[in-house]
C-alpha cells in the first residue's frame, strides 16, 4: 500500500506540473491536406486558418509532397505572388516558429512554378500575448511560486508515506 501511496503522490505532482504551462501549439498548415496545389481552391489557406488563433511560440508545420517549398513574404510580395529568392525547401517539411513576441500579419507563399497563383499561400494574424502570459502558458497558469509550494507540500506527504 506504501507504494501506491507514494507512485499516487507523484502522479499528482506530475499532473499539477504539466498545468504550470502548456506547450505553445503546432499546426500543420492544411492539417491532413498539407501544403500542396491539388485538390484545393484559391483562399483554402484562408480558410483554413480562418477559425485558429496564433500566438507568439507557436509553430506552422509545412508539409508536403513533391515540388514545393516555402517563403516568408511581405504583404506586396503575397499579394503579387512575387519570385523571391529566399526560401525553404528539400524533404518534406519546413517547420517555422512564431518568434515569442510576434503580433501582426504573417505571410508565406511557395514560389515553385505557379503554386503561389494556384493557391498555395497563407497569410496569418498573430495574436499579441498579454503582459501576464507567456509563449508557453496556458490561459489560466500556476505561477512558479505556486507549483513550488504544491511540490514542496507533495513531496512533504510522500516523505510521511515512506517512513
Amino acid at each position: 500500500m506504501g507504494r501506491g501511496v507514494v507512485l499516487a503522490g507523484f502522479l499528482v505532482v506530475a499532473m499539477l506540473a504539466c498545468l504550470g504551462g502548456a506547450a505553445s501549439t503546432e499546426y500543420v498548415v492544411g492539417d491532413s491536406r498539407g501544403w500542396t496545389t491539388s485538390n484545393i481552391t484559391v483562399g483554402y489557406y484562408g480558410e483554413w486558418a480562418a477559425n485558429k488563433t496564433f500566438r507568439g511560440g507557436d509553430s506552422l508545420k509545412f508539409v508536403w509532397n513533391g515540388m514545393h517549398n516555402v517563403a516568408i513574404v511581405s504583404r506586396e510580395e503575397y499579394d503579387n505572388c512575387t519570385k523571391v529568392t529566399s526560401y525553404f525547401y528539400g524533404g518534406e517539411a519546413f517547420m517555422y516558429t512564431l518568434p515569442d513576441n510576434a503580433s501582426g500579419s504573417y505571410y508565406f507563399i511557395s514560389t515553385f512554378d505557379a503554386d503561389c497563383e494556384n493557391g498555395l499561400k497563407l497569410a496569418i494574424n498573430v495574436v499579441s500575448l498579454s503582459p501576464t502570459e507567456s509563449p508557453n502558458s496556458s490561459a489560466s497558469p500556476i505561477t512558479a511560486g505556486a507549483l513550488s509550494v504544491l511540490v514542496l507540500v507533495s513531496s512533504s506527504i510522500i516523505a510521511m508515506f515512506m517512513n
